[in-house]
């Protein structure tokens, strides 16, 4: 482990829910050089079972609550930044995002392809997680530079511009244990911890703790090949 390059590293968190907060006190705690936060909700009363947020932060910004609430975590001078907007507005707006590695964990598609298609195009690594709405199983997938990218593992997700958000109260588990994965994928990318694993799956309910597999290059996949000009 790397510490001096780990005090030098920037993330970027897009989302500040269950899944970020099992991540960021743990970049926190580790000496991360700089944490920047986007997300656009609200804290409600329902986050406080399953998210980093207290009875204080209700109707705060959800990204500069949690900013506030990493402070005592750190162990370094960690650079905390909070962004109360949307990725998209980020992204649209031209809002520097430049970072060594992404960690997205959001509840929807719509932003998880905004971020996958920004970062790729700008040739940093992002790790998506996500949860089931039963709260029994999850995933981390690592974006690389290069390679396949989240519309190669979802294609069907490309255009989906649902946004269900998982209400269930005993997901505190899961998401502990999906941001583990996912944080020791950052160690990865940031310090070259060793993963043979691309795409990974936990569940809670079976005797397996999950599986991995391999993710295929679509060489047609519009996140990351670039799509001729239409003109009327």
């Amino acid at each position: 482990f790397d510490q001096e390059r780990y005090s030098r590293a920037h993330v970027i968190c897009i989302g500040a829910g269950g899944l970020i907060g099992g991540v960021a006190p743990n970049l926190a705690r580790k000496g991360i050089g700089a944490i920047t936060i986007i997300d656009h909700d609200e804290v409600e009363i329902t986050n406080l079972n399953r998210q980093r947020f207290y009875p204080r932060d209700i109707g705060e910004n959800k990204a500069i609550a949690l900013a506030g609430n990493l402070f005592p975590e750190c162990t370094f001078a960690t650079r905390i930044t909070g962004l109360a907007c949307s990725v998209e507005k980020a992204i649209g707006t031209g809002i520097d995002l430049q970072c060594d590695v992404a960690v997205c964990g959001v509840d929807n598609n719509a932003a998880r392809m905004a971020t996958a298609r920004h970062f790729r195009s700008k040739g940093i690594p992002v790790i998506f997680m996500a949860v089931s709405v039963q709260a029994d199983h999850g995933y981390v997938f690592a974006q690389d530079r290069e390679g396949p990218c989240l519309g190669c593992l979802f294609p069907d997700a490309i255009d989906d511009v649902t946004r269900p958000c998982p209400g269930t109260p005993a997901m505190v588990e899961i998401l502990q244990v999906v941001g583990a994965f996912g944080s020791y994928a950052i160690d990865g990318l940031l310090c070259g911890r060793p993963r043979d694993w691309q795409y990974r799956e936990i569940w809670l309910d079976t005797t397996t703790c999950g599986g991995a597999r391999k993710v295929i290059l679509r060489d047609d996949c519009p996140l990351h090949t670039p799509q001729p000009l239409t003109t009327d």
